[in-house]
């Protein structure tokens, strides 16, 4: 499995962590959404890692993600950035995982620009 990062997306993803430490997590939250089979990939920065995680890789390094969760990826992924709505975007060639993909800290808690 491979996720490939745009520059762009990357610029904003870096953009909302700023000075968080951790490391980038394709999380799949199902907090909320009925079962394990239902629920919705975000980027989660985590400072701590269990025994179901396993890196995939990508073209800025290693991502975690839980093992169990692959199944519902394709091998070849993106993460882009659509600057018209402001808005991170998971996807493969084949389907859009995410037209919203959050970055969020180790609890889940969204992560925002800071306002300048």
């Amino acid at each position: 499995m491979y996720v490939h990062i745009t520059e762009s997306a990357l610029d904003r993803i870096e953009a909302l962590k700023g000075e968080r430490k951790g490391r980038m997590h394709l999380f799949y939250e199902t907090e909320g959404c009925g079962c394990g089979n239902s629920g919705i990939f975000e980027i989660r920065y985590v400072t701590e890692t269990d025994s179901e995680d396993v890196e995939i890789d990508s073209n800025t390094g290693p991502i975690l993600i839980k093992n169990w969760t692959k199944v519902f990826l394709d091998e070849q992924m993106k993460i882009d950035y659509r600057e018209d709505k402001r808005s991170l975007v998971l996807k493969s060639d084949g389907q859009v995982f995410n037209a919203n993909l959050l970055v969020t800290d180790g609890t889940g808690c969204q992560l925002n620009v800071p306002s300048r």
